[in-house]
């Protein structure tokens, strides 16, 4: 998935600061066996939207690193949105992964460990007709994933129509609210442009929302 993985003891040019530990730096790394692990479960999530998949958790480390950790490298441009209190992690997979790191606007993985706004989902990269890889990835944190007949108050329940569904799919989200939604499935609008999207929670819970998906809130369609 990546192509090159510097070691923490050997950053060339890749400053580790005062902030960023080595455990932090391990935390987000993944063996060869995990990362293939991971890549079924994201592959799995993101051709059958609404089914949500798991991936196993390192302890002290935020889940949705762990598909950053796999899909980045020193080709992909890395963008990284946190409370301030979480910005080490950015750092720590910049030193693990090499990637490179970039504005939310021009980068082609972001990573979001807060609740991204709809303007700013709005302003990520979509690629256009001609050339859709241009797109971005994003790598959402939410509070829970739950079946949509299962939501509780408060949840967004998306549903989904597209390939990879058997008519209709519903996918209860804690943590994002329904204007990110509706602001994603705008950025979808112009398929193949678009953005494709894994929300994942805190216990490893993830779902894919590819750009060829149509999303509407339940109650809407």
């Amino acid at each position: 998935m990546g192509a090159h993985r510097p070691d923490p003891g050997d950053l060339r040019g890749t400053a580790m600061t005062a902030s960023t530990s080595p455990a932090d730096v391990r935390g987000v790394r993944r063996d060869p066996r995990a990362s293939q692990r991971d890549f079924r479960v994201l592959l799995d999530v993101l051709s059958r939207p609404g089914r949500i998949g798991h991936l196993a958790v390192t302890r002290g480390t935020p889940a949705a690193t762990i598909p950053v950790a796999g899909l980045a490298d020193v080709e992909v441009p890395l963008a990284v949105l946190a409370d301030g209190g979480r910005q080490e992690w950015a750092r720590a997979l910049r030193v693990a992964t090499g990637a490179p790191a970039a504005e939310p606007q021009a980068a082609r993985l972001v990573l979001a460990l807060r609740p991204l706004t709809p303007a700013e989902i709005g302003a990520l990269p979509r690629g256009d007709a001609l050339h859709p890889e241009l797109g971005a990835r994003l790598v959402q944190a939410v509070d829970a994933l739950l079946p949509g007949a299962q939501a509780a108050p408060g949840d967004t329940v998306l549903a989904l129509t597209g390939p990879g569904i058997d008519g209709r799919a519903e996918l209860a989200v804690r943590g994002f609210g329904e204007d990110a939604a509706r602001a994603l499935a705008a950025a979808n609008a112009g398929f193949p442009a678009g953005i494709d999207t894994f929300l994942v929670a805190p216990d490893g819970a993830v779902a894919g929302l590819p750009r060829s998906t149509r999303i509407t809130l339940d109650g809407e369609g």
